[in-house]
């Protein structure tokens, strides 16, 4: 389980290190949530589709009795149908971490046959293994590939003591 940093422990180096830092813990991992694509497009980020577990496309969660379905649904209908749970209510609207809970425990509803046959798509379809996309990024994330101003922002110079 994910913890926060510890008060005064280093910072991940702004936007940059923070991207970094969530490739790394993406990296290898089932990834569980709702509507996950556009998370992993904020992070420029392709995760194997053999490691997403998106609830907003589980045809087991989408065929349950008494459910009203669309294409796709909302996270929070299917939390009020599924889970008999409102969400995304009152002033505040969306708590990412609400969000992510519901999403889990959507996913636990049909974990088991969404295991079974995930494993058998990758019994008769082994080319679907592809990998993630960080390992092909994260050498452009090396200062010699940023625009100076950005490179040097930083403050510590270590870029443009590499560059001279």
């Amino acid at each position: 389980m994910w913890e926060p940093p510890a008060a005064g422990a280093p910072r991940a180096g702004g936007r940059r290190g923070t991207r970094l830092q969530i490739l790394k813990l993406l990296k290898g991992k089932v990834v569980v949530g709702h509507a996950l694509h556009n998370d992993f497009q904020a992070l420029k980020y392709v995760h194997p589709r053999s490691q997403t577990r998106d609830t907003t496309y589980v045809p087991n969660l989408l065929n349950q009795p008494g459910l009203h379905t669309r294409t796709r649904v909302s996270l929070k209908d299917l939390a009020l149908q599924l889970l008999h749970k409102k969400i995304q209510v009152g002033q505040h609207g969306h708590s990412s971490v609400e969000d992510a809970v519901t999403a889990m425990e959507l996913y636990q509803l049909v974990q088991v046959q969404w295991e079974q046959q995930e494993a058998s798509r990758l019994r008769t379809h082994p080319e679907d293994r592809e990998p993630d996309s960080s390992t092909d990024t994260e050498q452009y994330m090396e200062d010699q590939y940023w625009p100076e101003d950005l490179a040097t922002s930083g403050g510590s110079g270590e870029a443009q003591d590499r560059r001279e």
